[in-house]
């Protein structure tokens, strides 16, 4: 298996290293080849954009799509970041790897985590309809915000801390270790 994680600051680890990203953590945890592909800023178009790149010339056997948090910051409409989607997942599908869908982790700011809700039902309905794998990061990151607790997953209103990163690496180890076994 050869997994490329694509995605913005979120898979990247930001405002920490790699080492600290959730797919350090993955990787680490599942002693496998997953290829951190997060770049700060990325919208859903620039992950289309470099998805020939970053991940089909990489012969991934399987990708890893999160995004839609950068988008929904910029307000971004569901159908354009919907197509983007779709076109990763086409493209990967047509080029033998295996999509798998992210769940964006809750924006603390009450008007773009409006928005990023409706990319993240589009995203569920879609892997639902199509039969797509999804990592849910999005639940126990609710989970915990609801308990009183999540401020602590979070290192600003947007970014994980350290310990987020690590809940979102247990998610993907949890799901990962279903898909590959």
């Amino acid at each position: 298996m050869k997994v490329i994680a694509l995605g913005d600051s979120i898979t990247q680890g930001f405002p920490f290293s790699t080492k600290e990203s959730w797919v350090y953590y993955a990787a680490q945890e599942l002693d496998l080849d997953i290829i951190n592909q997060g770049i700060c800023g990325d919208l859903t178009r620039d992950m289309l954009r470099r998805f020939q790149q970053d991940v089909v010339a990489y012969n991934a056997t399987h990708v890893i799509i999160l995004g839609g948090t950068n988008d929904a910051a910029l307000g971004y409409p569901l159908a354009e970041v919907s197509t983007n989607f779709t076109v990763m997942v086409d493209m990967a599908c047509r080029h033998d790897i295996i999509p798998i869908l992210g769940l964006p982790i809750p924006f603390l700011v009450r008007e773009e985590e409006v928005k990023l809700m409706s990319y993240r039902k589009w995203l569920q309905d879609n892997a639902n309809r199509k039969r797509i794998w999804i990592v849910d990061f999005y639940a126990p990151f609710r989970a915990a915000i609801e308990a009183g607790t999540g401020m602590k997953l979070y290192a600003d209103e947007v970014h994980p801390s350290v310990e987020g990163y690590q809940l979102m690496g247990k998610v993907a180890v949890e799901n990962l270790r279903e898909l590959i076994s």
